[in-house]
């Protein structure tokens, strides 16, 4: 009888799930692929020979494959493939061309005989097949995680872990961070202190191999978070700028007034300086950090100082001259366009060509940004330039000349997260170098940190960490930082960024007994300037 010839042999069960029942199809014997009489003489119900059960749903869902495309795939000769569609094994039906239409049931049979994953699915059962198939080993997609492949790609190895300046802090891991998004525990995320302790600068993706995009899964973590559970300085900061036209709600009148006094005392340095308040046709429009005017007036005068030197035809605007955009760290789209949008008017009213962004490096990124997705008009329309770009273009032309014996001693320059890493990846440009060739002609005598450029570690308080109330963590964060700068032995640091610069001099300095001065890039500059006021 058949069944003696393959008594050594395992068989094949076909069946398919139908509620809590499973029904049996057909028997194949594993060796030669034929279909053995009942071994109890029960209508095939049962087979006592060691058996691969195969759930599969989606009975008249089709695939139409190519033979060879089987065989490959399966790693068989394509006869072998014609073989079993001959014999009813693989039940294949004549397709068009050189193609066989074929049950997805079949296929996952195959798939479970052969030990593979199926890598087909047919599109009109995507879907539905997302929710059923036994292979699914991720959540449908979400809010928080529109791409739940996308763990996939993560190797848990550790290097983000390793990377991060803040890992371990309160449980956060990076990775940790990844694989509660792809299982779905969003509302876990979204009310976790994690994403506003992690300062966005990107050192975990520079360091990851698969380059898994951490930061913007943070971003959009505190995106969804509800407006009134953001930490409260961002939140009132945002809400100011929206009602008042700047973070700090400094009203018209006085911040009018302050820069008609503070011209009257750079007057007495560089004869007949004034400040352009809305001059119409000026060449440069130029923003401004409300926390200068507030608490630091005297650091305004360092810009103004470049331009009287160079000539520049520039101007500031009455209203809505906030240079910073906090709707960057809290994840609020609709702020970000309407302080950029506010920005842009300003250019069309006052009839400029070139927007200036002396703030910070995230103030340079979010209006790039937001230009380049509401406002492409007005990119290509302005020249939008960094502190980088308008410092090099004044000494490319010659308009600059630097005293380089003002800055004795070892200096040292620190990378802005949002000016290296961040513009690097997301805007296709990282200004490294220009900072460096400016320092080293105010300051010879100069060392690099170790690691620099992309591979430089954050202060600790950028991604909104300095208005945020995590001031521990933030300081814990940045001893990394600290580190890196005692090794340079150096007495001096520059920087291109408000919240570095606030956070080395103010707080790293003190903690970790650095002992350094910090300056601005373009305060540097202002220092070293040599020029006849005459």
């Amino acid at each position: 009888m058949h069944n003696d010839k393959h008594k050594a042999h395992s068989i094949l069960s076909l069946t398919v799930q139908l509620g809590k029942s499973i029904l049996l199809l057909r028997t194949y014997c594993t060796k030669c692929f034929k279909a053995p009489k009942p071994l109890y003489g029960d209508g095939g119900r049962r087979a006592k020979a060691s058996t691969s059960i195969i759930v599969f749903y989606g009975l008249s869902e089709m695939l139409e494959v190519r033979i060879n495309e089987l065989a490959e795939e399966f790693g068989v000769h394509r006869n072998t493939i014609r073989n079993w569609i001959k014999a009813g094994i693989l039940p294949a039906q004549k397709g068009p061309g050189r193609r066989y239409l074929l049950k997805w049931a079949d296929y996952v049979a195959l798939c479970e005989r052969f030990g593979k994953r199926p890598r087909r699915l047919p599109e009109t059962a995507k879907e539905e097949e997302s929710k059923k198939s036994p292979y699914r080993l991720l959540p449908p997609s979400t809010p928080l995680y529109p791409d739940p492949s996308w763990a996939d790609i993560c190797l848990t190895c550790g290097a983000c872990a390793s990377a991060c300046p803040i890992s371990g802090v309160d449980g956060l891991d990076p990775r940790k961070v990844v694989r509660m998004a792809a299982l779905g525990m969003d509302e876990e995320l979204i009310n976790s202190d994690w994403a506003w302790k992690c300062s966005l600068c990107a050192k975990c993706e520079e360091s990851c191999p698969m380059k898994v995009e951490i930061v913007q899964l943070i971003c959009r973590i505190r995106s969804l978070r509800p407006r009134d559970k953001i930490p409260g300085p961002l939140v009132r900061g945002i809400t100011t700028c929206l009602e008042k036209g700047n973070n700090l709600g400094i009203p018209k009148e006085d911040f009018l007034a302050l820069l008609k006094y503070l011209a009257r005392e750079l007057a007495e340095e560089c004869p007949g300086f004034e400040v352009p308040i809305d001059v119409h046709g000026a060449r440069l429009l130029v923003t401004i950090n409300s926390k200068e005017p507030f608490a630091e007036p005297e650091s305004l005068k360092y810009w103004w100082k470049i331009f009287y030197a160079v000539k520049e035809s520039w101007t500031i605007s009455s209203e809505y001259w906030e240079g910073v955009n906090w709707g960057f760290f809290s994840g609020n789209e609709e702020a970000m366009r309407a302080i950029v949008g506010r920005l842009v008017d300003n250019l069309h009213r006052l009839n400029c060509e070139a927007l200036l962004l002396p703030e910070s490096g995230h103030a340079y990124l979010a209006t790039r940004l937001v230009l380049e997705q509401w406002f492409p008009e007005a990119l290509n329309k302005f020249k939008i330039y960094s502190v980088f770009d308008l410092l090099m273009e004044y000494l490319n032309k010659g308009l600059l000349v630097l005293d380089a014996k003002r800055h004795p001693g070892l200096t040292t320059y620190h990378d802005s997260c949002n000016y290296g890493r961040r513009s690097l990846k997301i805007l296709g440009r990282g200004y490294f170098e220009e900072g460096r060739i400016i320092t080293q002609l105010c300051c010879p005598d100069f060392v690099d940190m170790q690691p620099n450029r992309n591979g430089n570690y954050c202060c600790g308080a950028g991604g909104g960490a300095w208005s945020s109330p995590y001031k521990a963590e933030r300081i814990f964060h940045g001893r990394i930082k600290a580190r890196q700068i005692k090794e340079t032995q150096a007495k001096r640091v520059i920087v291109t960024c408000h919240q570095c610069r606030d956070q080395i001099k103010f707080f790293l300095n003190k903690e970790y007994e650095l002992g350094v001065e910090v300056k601005y890039l373009w305060e540097l500059v202002a220092d070293s300037l040599v020029f006849d006021p005459s």
